[in-house]
């Protein structure tokens, strides 16, 4: 079988149609890279070819290929953001370039991660509502409003007495399992990034059930109010992942939560509707969401006996914050696609203004004359 010839590559391109050597001007119009630039390299040792002459009136620079294939390792090097003073080891053979780019992509793709989990921040504090330099900095009010309730509750006194009980092994474990979670969810290299955080989310709730108390599929804002501002856990991320992590780490729990609650809330509300998505709610149907709502996001729902207009009052308005974030949800697209990417769902967000719309004009105590 005869031998296929060799492909030439640009060098050999390069080497055979052009003179040698060349000038600085030459070299620049051939690659691209400013008579500037390559003074600068000369000047920092990086690229310094042979001259003309010392000492004579025309003592030029002249590139040999061997200059412009140098040069070349420059150009990329300087692409992937190394600095010049860390490319002479590369250049001069003494680092493997493979060696260095491989690292250097890595570096680059944590630093995508970053960015990935900035954005949704980002998004995520618009749907809450708050300031997102208020938020980046201090937390999101909600998250400190809410996980003051959540934190009164029974089961997070239970929790409290457990964790005194536990040993210096008991605990030690316990901060390795969710550093490890940590760890995971700010280096993952998943094809889907939300697959990724719903999986988080999920070790995350498992880790919450294990060491906190037992919550349901639904149940994710007392996970979310693990890391708000000042928190032991908050702390602990920091110390992982940097100062940005514990709002990443809200932002993953708080998506996955919208997911989960437009799914549910959608089917509630077809099933009801029917075949008419602008009929209005009954009473009943009305007082079975905000029960359903506060319920599934861990709000200490009295029991029916003990309810009152002022308990009632307060559970409606803890069910318009929720109702706010899913409108809010479906108005930012990015997100909507994210936690819907085949539009699956069968509502928007008129429809949870007109459930919150509903709540308010519930009268389950009327004043009597």
């Amino acid at each position: 079988m005869p031998r296929k010839p060799k492909m030439q590559t640009s060098n050999d391109l390069i080497r055979e149609n052009c003179e040698w050597p060349m000038t600085a001007g030459q070299v620049a119009k051939l690659t691209g890279v400013t008579t500037r630039a390559l003074q600068h390299y000369d000047e920092k040792g990086l690229l310094c070819p042979k001259r003309s002459g010392e000492g004579v009136a025309n003592n030029r620079k002249l590139y040999s290929p061997k200059d412009v294939d140098r040069l070349k390792q420059i150009v990329v090097l300087s692409s992937y953001g190394f600095e010049l003073k860390d490319m002479p080891p590369i250049l001069d053979g003494e680092r493997s370039l493979t060696d260095a780019l491989a690292e250097r992509i890595e570096e680059l793709r944590a630093r995508e991660r970053y960015l990935q989990h900035l954005i949704l921040f980002a998004r995520y504090a618009g749907i809450v509502g708050d300031d997102l330099f208020e938020t980046l900095a201090f937390g999101t009010s909600e998250v400190d409003a809410f996980a003051e309730l959540v934190r009164s509750s029974p089961a997070y006194a239970d929790k409290a007495i457990r964790w005194e009980s536990m040993d210096d092994t008991g605990l030690e474990h316990l901060w390795d399992e969710l550093g490890a979670i940590i760890v995971d969810f700010l280096g993952g290299e998943d094809e889907d990034p939300f697959a990724h955080i719903e999986s988080t989310v999920r070790r995350l709730r498992t880790w919450f059930c294990t060491y906190f108390f037992e919550v349901d599929d639904l149940d994710l804002l007392g996970i979310w109010t693990l890391f708000e501002d000042g928190s032991e856990e908050a702390e602990f991320a920091s110390e992982v992942g940097g100062e940005a992590t514990p709002g990443f780490l809200q932002s993953a729990v708080f998506l996955v939560w919208l997911k989960s609650m437009i799914s549910e809330l959608s089917a509630m509300a077809e099933a009801e509707a029917g075949d008419d998505a602008e009929s209005s709610l009954a009473e009943n149907q009305v007082v079975a969401l905000v029960d359903f709502v506060c319920r599934s996001c861990g709000y200490p729902v009295p029991e029916a006996a003990e309810l009152d207009s002022n308990e009632w009052g307060t559970m409606v308005e803890f069910f318009e914050t929720v109702a706010g974030y899913l409108q809010n949800a479906f108005e930012d697209k990015e997100i909507a696609t994210l936690i819907d990417p085949d539009g699956e769902s069968v509502v928007d967000g008129a429809l949870f203004e007109r459930m919150a719309q509903a709540a308010r004009e519930v009268e389950l105590f009327p004043e009597r004359g």
